[in-house]
Formats: C-alpha cells, structure tokens, sequence
C-alpha cells in the first residue's frame, strides 16, 4: 500500500515497483479520490496486469484513518509492504531576507540547499480533531494507521517503510512538545519523530516479523515545492540543481529519482537493515541513483517515550 500516489514520489514509486513486477496488487491511499482515479488509470494503461485498488485516506483526520483502516482490513488478508509517504508542507514561502546571510556564511549553503533549513518559512493550523495540522499529518495519521492495522501488519510479516526528510533535525524536536506549537519548524519537528517512531515501531514489532525502516526521499520538484516558485523559475533552475549535486547529491529533482531509497526497501531483505539508520535517495551529477545510509541522531529512551506519548494521545482521541 502506498500513500499520496496521485502525483509525485508516491506515483514514481507505484510506477517502478510495477516495473519491477506487473502482477502486484497496489493500493493507492489517498485523500483526493478523483485524482487516484487518474493516477490509477495511468497505472493501467502503462501496466494492464496489476490490480490497482483505491482507499479514500486522510492522515490529518482520525475518523478518516479509522474508515480507511476498517476498509483495507476488510479488502486484504495481507499487507506486504505499507509505504507511510503522506505529507503536508502547508503555506510555505522562501524567506528572501536569510539569502544574504548564507553568502557570508557559505560553509552553511549545503546545508540549506540539501535540508531548505533557514530558506523555507510555513505557517501551521489546526485539524477537526484539535491537532496542529502538520502533527497530525506527517506523525499522528501514521501512527494511528498502524496501531488500526497491527494485527494485519504482524500476520503478514510487513515491511514498513516510513517517509522522513533531509529536513528532519533533533534540535527542532522536543518530547515536551511534539505538535510543535511552540516552534518555528513544524515539518522539520515532525520529519525527526518519524526516525525516532519508526525506530520504536521495529522495536515494538520486530519480535512479531514487522520491519520498519525510513527513508529521505531528497529533494525534488513536486506539489509539495512548486508553490515556492513559478513554474518559469523552476525550468531555469534545473541545470544549477544538476550541477548542485556535487556538493549535494540529495538534489534529486524528479520525483522516479525520489523513489530510489523506497524501491530500494522493496528488493532489499529487511532484516539485514539497520533499523537506526535514513535512507536517503541521491543523485549524481551524471544521473545514476544511488542509497545514502546515515545514522540517526538519537537519545536511546527517546523512540519508546515518543511512541508511549502518542499511545496516550490516541486514548485521548478515541475518548472523545
């Protein structure tokens, strides 16, 4: 099961797992069924032979989590592989004034090119369910959907493979404040739970046959970046962001590009990955894909506080 696949890393990733294998059965969880119907019926022409299903999905709202979870739960015996690739970046602008910064300061570019840290400028709100709503659909929606479908996950051994960012930093996150509402960086916040959660999901579930493991999909032009800039700016751009990947290969640009670390997940045998380690998807400067592994910065009772908090977060909800 993928999720966000109407357009973006979650088609590319639908599209080249069918081109590994064309009889796969793949679920398309999304919140705009109109537009996973287009996506589903680009499927099928390029692949005849999968079956393509459709599962209504919003991460930012518990109810639709708990319809899709009733809903999968009764199409599916089995869940192979559950790709957690929903995101929602919202009212997102370049902060101009912190250019001039970076040019005294040139030792933190590859930074900011590689993570958009500094450069990038959101503002957050609030869901139906009281949540902040960046929270809610980047980390909540996920762990909620996973706790739904744990029995399904565990008989079937899954595979989950959770969607962080080059975004994600330990300083923006705080266990004290996990929607983030005292911050500035809520992607960036919510992007670093999802190492740590996902780190404390294999733990959790790793003695019933679930592994879980999170990738970076790099940087790429999708619904989520083109807002940023016009469409003109992005096409002129192109050959300094090909050019950027000698400093910093995570510049993957195109969404197939993206998918390399989740595709990479599905020809890979799990259990002989490390599960405190990001996949990131790179690019070179002459176009060939390739997995960055890198450790994950964190403090050892972090992952299993974080899931105990969220866990308690949940009864909260489902008490209302």
């Amino acid at each position: 099961m993928s999720q966000a696949p109407s357009k973006g890393v979650g088609l590319a990733l639908a599209q080249r797992l069918l081109s590994l294998e064309i009889y796969l059965t793949i679920c398309l969880a999304c919140r705009n069924v109109s537009k996973a119907e287009v996506a589903k019926e680009k499927l099928k022409v390029d692949f005849p032979a999968a079956v393509v299903d459709i599962v209504q999905l919003d991460t930012s709202s518990v109810s639709s989590v708990n319809r899709a979870a009733k809903e999968l739960q009764k199409r599916y015996s089995s869940i192979d592989y559950l790709y957690l690739n929903a995101g929602t970046m919202p009212s997102t602008s370049i902060d101009w004034s912190h250019l001039p910064w970076l040019l005294f300061h040139p030792s933190y570019i590859r930074d900011a090119v590689s993570t958009g840290e500094g450069l990038i400028q959101m503002v957050d709100s609030d869901t139906e369910d009281g949540l902040k709503l960046i929270f809610a659909t980047n980390l909540y929606g996920h762990f909620h959907l996973v706790k739904k479908l744990e029995n399904i996950l565990c008989s079937s051994r899954s595979q989950i493979v959770w969607t962080s960012s080059s975004n994600a930093r330990k300083k923006h996150f705080n266990l004290n404040d996990l929607q983030h509402k005292n911050g500035a960086q809520p992607y960036s916040s919510s992007k670093y739970a999802i190492n740590l959660l996902s780190i404390a999901v294999n733990k959790k579930l790793g003695d019933r046959g679930v592994r879980s493991h999170v990738i970076s999909p790099g940087f790429s032009v999708t619904a989520m970046t083109t807002p940023l800039l016009s469409d003109l700016l992005w096409t002129l751009l192109y050959p300094i962001f090909i050019l950027l990947r000698l400093i910093a290969p995570t510049m993957c640009v195109t969404p197939w590009n993206s998918a390399e670390a989740l595709v990479w997940f599905y020809v890979s045998d799990g259990k002989y990955i490390n599960p405190e380690k990001l996949h990131t998807s790179c690019t070179s400067v002459f176009g060939k894909n390739y997995i960055m592994p890198e450790k994950i910065e964190f403090s050892p009772d972090e992952p299993s506080q974080l899931y105990q908090e969220l866990e308690a977060l949940q009864a909260r909800l489902e008490k209302k």
